[in-house]
Formats: structure tokens, C-alpha cells, sequence
């Protein structure tokens, strides 16, 4: 009798042990969860830090870039202006008109555009890269001109000039938009594996711009 109650005894300490040991070992895990999610909610913090900072650096880079273009214009059309002097006071015989400033001729063709007029658009556009092809404002020119056939539901040629954007000028603020639109054309034309291969290079080569979150959504639509 005193041998089974001992057994028992030290059956309920065992017991008891384990209970603890594995109440601890709750624990201990409990503050490893604790510590991993502290690191989680951290790290989450970091990365929207980081990106707010790529949001405001991008758009810090786009103001740039419009200021830069805005000088770039103002130069061209006092470069065209001095140009023109020279020319008149070498030739003061001549009777011809003055030509535009080269902004004018990017505007008025711009407006045309947006006013739905695209056959005249595309005049002035072409207008604009023959005279000042390597303008301020060719690369888009170039693109609106793509434009003008994408709205005409011309594919082929829009695509045509859209890829010209990139192999002719290479610009960075205007190539995004110009891959994005050349391989909705070439969706258009049921060019489908050219499309998305057209896709997947604009998410690699320009991943934080607003055309490659465009991009992302279209290949899900496209055959794997």
C-alpha cells in the first residue's frame, strides 16, 4: 500500500514537472513570437518609410525633370530666335515670315491633340520633329504622334511610333509610357507573347514607375 502510494506520488511530481517544464517552454516561445512580430512591425515600419521616401524622391525627380524641360524649351526657342536674327540681318533682302518658336509648334500641335483633332496633330508633330529633331520636346512629340494613331485605332503604326520613342530618343521620362502603349497596340494586333515580353522588360527596367503597376496588371490578363 505505502509502495503504490509512493508510485503515485511520484507519478503526480513528474507529472507536475512536465506540466511546468512545458508551461515554460509555452512561454519561451511566446516571447520569441513576441520578438518576432516586434521585428515584423518594425521592419513593416522601415518599408513604409522606405517607401515614402522612394515616393517623394520620385517625385522630387519628376519636378526636376519638368524644370529641366521648361529651361530646355526656353533655350530652344531663344536659340531659334537668335538663329533667325542672324539669318535676317544676313539676308535683310529676304521677305519671308518669321517661323514659330519651337514650344509654340510643340503647343499647337499638343492642343490639336487634345481637342480630338489627331490628323492635324500629327502635321504639327511631324512638323516639329523634321524642323528641331533634336528638341527639347522630340521625344515627345514622338510619343504624341504615336498617340494620334493609338486614338485612331491604327495599332500598327502607333505601335511603329511608340517604338521609335525608345530606339530614337531613349528618354527616360517618356520611355515607361511609350513601351506601356506599344504593347497595348501590339495586344490590339493579337501580337500577344510580343506584348507581354514588351511588359515584362518595362517592370524590370523602370519597376517604381506608375506604368509598371499598370504593367503588372495587364500581363495577368495575357497567356502564361
Amino acid at each position: 500500500m505505502v509502495l503504490l502510494f509512493s508510485l503515485s506520488f511520484s507519478g503526480c511530481i513528474a507529472t507536475s514537472r512536465e506540466y511546468v517544464d512545458l508551461k515554460d517552454e509555452i512561454y519561451q516561445l511566446q516571447l520569441k513570437l513576441n520578438e518576432v512580430q516586434k521585428n515584423q512591425a518594425d521592419l513593416s515600419a522601415k518599408m513604409d518609410t522606405l517607401t515614402v521616401s522612394m515616393d517623394a524622391l520620385n517625385a522630387e525627380l519628376v519636378e526636376t525633370q519638368n524644370s529641366m524641360s521648361l529651361l530646355g524649351q526656353r533655350l530652344e526657342d531663344v536659340e531659334s530666335n537668335l538663329t533667325r536674327r542672324i539669318n535676317n540681318v544676313s539676308d535683310t533682302g529676304s521677305s519671308s515670315s518669321a517661323s514659330p518658336a519651337p514650344s509654340k509648334v510643340y503647343q499647337l500641335a499638343y492642343s490639336d491633340f487634345s481637342r480630338g483633332k489627331y490628323e492635324l496633330a500629327m502635321v504639327g508633330f511631324k512638323s516639329y520633329l523634321e524642323e528641331y529633331p533634336n528638341g527639347e520636346l522630340s521625344d515627345q512629340a514622338q510619343y504624341y504622334l504615336g498617340e494620334c494613331y493609338y486614338s485612331q485605332g491604327k495599332w500598327q503604326e502607333a505601335s511603329d511610333e511608340f517604338e521609335l520613342v525608345e530606339k530614337k530618343y531613349n528618354n527616360p521620362r517618356s520611355v515607361p509610357a511609350a513601351r506601356l502603349k506599344r504593347a497595348l497596340s501590339l495586344e490590339q494586333l493579337d501580337k500577344k507573347e510580343e506584348a507581354k515580353k514588351v511588359l515584362e522588360d518595362l517592370i524590370k527596367d523602370f519597376p517604381n514607375s506608375p506604368e509598371s503597376y499598370t504593367a503588372k496588371d495587364k500581363l495577368k490578363g495575357l497567356p502564361k
